[in-house]
């Protein structure tokens, strides 16, 4: 801890003589000023515990001069040294200038002088460790507001996704007893394509509740794109045609299960897929991106293409949670392309 500073003014030098023998050897840093607009220069540069000063100065006397300090350093504990006794003027100082002690000339070294600094030093250390220990308070009270913030968010979030997952649950086992229900009309080919589609869904289900509970994280385009990139094997070519470098925060882990799920349930791997990006900024701050996986090299039998629809369906309603969308685009009949809509808060 730096050692306390205390600031002596008087007009006489004889008197600042004095006061410097006297203080020499003490634990605080003495500073010397013979008027009030030499003490004030020197307070712009240093952080003062205490003010001594005398009240008869020429140009600016020590009330005067106390009233500065009390406005400008409002911490700085004033004290009067002074040989000019009239009660009025005494009152009026104590007052206007809020004094912590008032000692008169002359005055005695061990019994007045020396042991007033001391009470001052201490009265601003005691002012400082409280205002320090306030200031703790104030931030360890918001930490607690902020951590019981989070936490209530959480379990809000959490019941609501227990609800959603509610929901997921109640659409597959509608899918599963529709299988059941059809699968003894059909042929042992389409049974099997029946299975896949099945196994299609029990794929995203099982991944998604993997992932849960939701991660809400922050990631720039570059690295969303990177990380969406190598979940597909690094066989995806996205291509941000905004060229902006946003940052997002949200549940980037579903976008990727997407990514990664739908890479791995097309018919035949190519060895490069193109895929565009678009970014747009909406009035309400937040943004939206568009995905769009470009399939037209890709050839689609009817049973590839049920299974597309499938996962499309399920990511739908699961992404719906978190503001996600699916859609295939057809030209002509046939299958040219998906988008993955997302709309998510910037930071």
């Amino acid at each position: 801890m730096n050692p306390n500073k205390v600031l002596f003014v008087d007009d006489e030098s004889n008197v600042l003589s004095a006061i410097r023998r006297v203080v020499q050897d003490e634990k605080y840093m003495p500073f010397f000023a013979g008027s009030g607009a030499e003490a004030l220069t020197i307070m712009e540069d240093n952080e003062f515990s205490v003010i001594v000063t005398d009240m008869r100065m020429p140009v600016m006397d020590g009330l005067t001069l106390l009233k500065i300090v009390k406005e400008q350093y409002p911490r700085t504990v004033r004290v009067v040294l002074s040989g000019f006794t009239q009660l009025s003027q005494m009152l009026v100082t104590i007052n206007q200038g809020e004094i912590f002690k008032f000692i008169t000339k002359p005055w005695t070294a061990s019994d007045e002088l020396l042991p007033v600094i001391q009470q001052a030093i201490d009265y601003y250390n005691l002012q400082i460790e409280r205002d320090t220990l306030t200031d703790n308070l104030a931030a360890k009270n918001i930490a607690y507001q902020n951590i019981f913030k989070a936490m209530e968010e959480k379990k809000a979030q959490e019941k609501s996704e227990l609800r959603h997952l509610y929901k997921i649950s109640v659409l597959l086992f509608s899918l599963w007893k529709k299988n059941i229900a059809i699968v003894a009309d059909k042929s042992a080919d389409q049974q099997i394509r029946q299975d896949e589609i099945i196994h299609i869904a029990e794929v995203i289900y099982l991944t998604y509740l993997n992932q849960l509970p939701t991660i809400i994280n922050s990631r720039t385009s570059s690295a969303l794109i990177s990380e969406i990139i190598t979940n597909c094997d690094n066989h995806l070519v996205i291509n941000n045609i905004s060229k902006e470098e946003l940052k997002t925060k949200g549940n980037h882990n579903y976008l990727v299960m997407m990514f990664k799920i739908l890479w791995h349930i097309l018919p035949e791997k190519q060895e490069k897929i193109n895929c565009n990006l678009v970014q747009n900024k909406q009035s309400d701050g937040r943004v939206k991106l568009d995905f769009s996986i470009d399939l037209k090299d890709y050839i689609f039998a009817p049973h590839d293409e049920n299974q597309l629809k499938i996962a499309c369906a399920l990511f739908n309603k699961i992404g719906a949670f978190y503001n996600m969308g699916v859609s295939l685009e057809y030209v002509e009949k046939e299958l040219s392309c998906v988008h993955i809509n997302w709309e998510i808060s910037e930071v």
